[in-house]
């Protein structure tokens, strides 16, 4: 019998976390700093779906499983190497198909059609509720704000003006608390077959700032894709570009002059897929990657490893799509921990000085 991965770790990643080297106090489900990006109260670890953790930095306030916390603990550069991780920590032998049967009985609560089917509606609701963005209205004011000189017109972002925050409970069990309503930026994402499945949302004021709430920019619940990408601008050659951010997307072709298709975060970016109807069009794909500062990627031999996030999921997208044939450039902001965001606003401000 060929047991998955998947099927044994619900529940246990405290177990398989600490047993390759992580702190077990990560695990008390209190706000903390984050093994990975440091702070002071931005990680959380929850029990529910089994183990899942959530960073403000790390997953920009998304929860994630702990298969990804295990990649970016040891420095793992794919699935299969995490999931190999987790089949030696369990072992072989008839009790690993215990241990299999006993998780997916405990499971029992995955995203099922009909969850995806309310999430989606959600998702559309929200979308629905907002509006082409204006000039002078919050969201024209926040990107003018965040990328001065801007003189493209943005597709899939919107204008929400009253969208409702839900701050997270202070324990678990505990009901989400409302802090009231606020100016919205929307970003609707897609995947590679052109399907929504994910919504961003940017929480602002009426003056084009963010909002001051615990995460000003968080996603939706999604539909459990971890592939996709904002579709800004509509690709008019044989060039493409993709980063992190809406706002690094922005300025990324304000600095370089191509259309950009950010991806809200370095894993989503790393698993971008180009939709079917661009691979033939598409023969150059340019990533602006975040110059991030070193972070600890986990011990390896006794030796603990450092590496930058950006670069790291930059890289790894332009290995599998140089395989498909296409040719890539990797561009990364100028100083650390800085993003084309920021490169951009320096040259503007060189430039309009006098």
């Amino acid at each position: 019998m060929n047991i998955k991965a998947e099927d044994l770790v619900y529940g246990r990643w405290p177990d398989i976390l600490t047993a390759a080297g992580m702190d077990a106090r990560f695990f008390n489900q209190r706000n903390g700093p984050c093994p990975f990006c440091g702070g002071t109260d931005r990680f959380r670890w929850s029990k529910k779906n089994g183990g899942l953790w959530v960073c403000n930095q790390c997953t920009g306030g998304s929860y994630a499983n702990g298969f990804r916390m295990l990649m970016e603990h040891m420095g793992y550069h794919s699935f299969r190497e995490a999931a190999d991780h987790v089949r030696s920590y369990f072992g072989a032998g008839e009790h690993i198909q215990a241990i299999a049967r006993e998780a997916r009985v405990a499971k029992g609560n995955d995203l099922s059609p009909e969850q995806e089917q309310r999430n989606l509606r959600r998702i559309e609701r929200f979308w629905d509720e907002a509006r082409e963005i204006t000039s002078g209205d919050p969201v024209h004011r926040y990107l003018r704000n965040r990328v001065p000189g801007l003189d493209v017109q943005p597709q899939m972002l919107r204008f929400h003006p009253a969208l409702e925050y839900w701050a997270p409970p202070e324990k678990e069990g505990g009901k989400p608390v409302s802090l009231g309503k606020f100016p919205a930026m929307l970003a609707l994402a897609k995947d590679a077959k052109g399907d929504v499945v994910q919504l961003h949302k940017t929480f602002l004021t009426m003056d084009g700032q963010k909002a001051d709430v615990p995460i000003a920019k968080k996603t939706d619940y999604g539909l459990g894709i971890n592939s996709f990408a904002i579709r800004m601008m509509e690709p008019v050659g044989d060039t493409l570009g993709v980063c992190e951010g809406i706002e690094t997307g922005l300025a990324a072709t304000m600095l370089r002059r191509v259309p950009v298709w950010p991806c809200l975060n370095g894993p989503a970016m790393a698993q971008f897929e180009l939709p079917f109807e661009l691979k033939a069009q598409i023969r150059r794909l340019v990533i602006f990657a975040d110059h991030d500062e070193r972070k600890r990627a986990g011990v390896v031999d006794g030796v603990q490893k450092y590496r930058r996030p950006g670069s790291f999921y930059a890289e790894q997208l332009a290995q599998r799509i140089r395989k498909e044939g296409v040719r890539v450039l990797v561009i990364k902001a100028a100083s650390e921990g800085q993003d084309m965001a920021n490169q951009w606003a320096a040259q503007y401000e060189r430039e309009h000085s006098h």
